[in-house]
């Protein structure tokens, strides 16, 4: 049985957010004042291991929700569109002759597919931006995380697992080094401090999200676990607490992420965040008895 990882991408590539140990020790706000620094002092890397035995089934009904509110499976779901009203019509209400009410109900069978398959197993990495400080003339905050993906999967159960990235349709076709950095990292040709001299994972390769089911579904994981960042990144390094507020969408999946099997522990595990302080208590949610 053959395991595939679908890898997309959130937040900014870059190292827009200033280095300085004030923010470290005094953290701005989270409020709306300071959306824009919060936005752009995450990256995300976020997949969903499919295996082969499922792939077909669930590429179906994907297909057959797409079909149910737009007419047609070539229709191309990204998270930010569904959320930014001038997208949502731009998108979807105007070409598709869809109501913001049909895309409401639409959602809610895109997030069940989570729930209806449950062995689809995520994984997500995080990049806190504002603790790099040097390190940002070493490498960009997409190699920094390339290589903690990499380090991360031979640590997953399905390590032997063929990777297949968003190809970042924008950049390759201005900037080929992006997805050339990842396929060097992959290869050992690029080594930012791994643990590894050869990885396990089958080969990388790239394909545009919008001929892939999987890697939109890879974008609604990376997506929601920016947006729980940007809302509540602070929370993840609380020590004091053992439940997460939560953005609602992330909580929609947050029962998918790989974990500690005998702990349910997440942390370190199906979310990783660079850099991670020594004890992250976050678990998942017991389910009730009568589940």
């Amino acid at each position: 049985m053959q395991d595939y990882f679908f890898v997309d991408d959130s937040g900014s590539k870059e190292w827009e957010t200033p280095y300085s140990h004030s923010y470290v020790e005094r953290l701005p706000a989270r409020n709306d004042q300071n959306l824009n620094f919060w936005r752009r002092n995450y990256f995300v890397l976020a997949g969903i291991y499919v295996s082969s035995d499922i792939i077909k089934n669930l590429n179906s009904d994907i297909n057959q929700i797409k079909l149910k509110y737009f007419k047609t499976k070539h229709v191309e779901i990204k998270s930010v569109w569904l959320r930014n009203p001038d997208k949502r019509k731009k998108y979807y209400t105007d070409p598709y002759s869809v109501t913001d009410d049909d895309l409401l109900r639409f959602t809610e069978e895109w997030y069940s597919l989570f729930q209806k398959y449950p062995l689809l197993s995520l994984q997500a990495f995080v990049l806190d931006k504002m603790y790099f400080g040097r390190q940002r003339f070493r490498c960009t905050p997409l190699q920094k995380l390339t290589q903690v993906l990499f380090d991360r999967v031979e640590l997953n159960p399905k390590k032997h697992c063929e990777i297949i990235f968003d190809q970042m349709d924008r950049e390759i076709k201005t900037e080929k080094h992006l997805a050339r950095q990842i396929l060097k990292i992959s290869r050992k040709e690029i080594n930012l401090g791994s643990f590894y001299t050869k990885y396990t994972h089958r080969q990388v390769r790239f394909e545009s999200s919008k001929h892939s089911n999987l890697l939109q579904l890879a974008d609604t994981v990376a997506y929601n676990v920016y947006r729980q960042f940007v809302c509540f990144g602070d929370q993840w390094h609380n020590r004091k607490i053992h439940r997460l507020p939560t953005y609602p969408f992330f909580e929609k999946i947050e029962n998918n992420f790989y974990c500690n099997v005998s702990s349910k522990k997440v942390a370190g595990y199906g979310i990783v965040v660079v850099p991670s302080p020594e004890k992250i208590p976050w678990r998942k949610a017991s389910k009730k008895p009568d589940q």
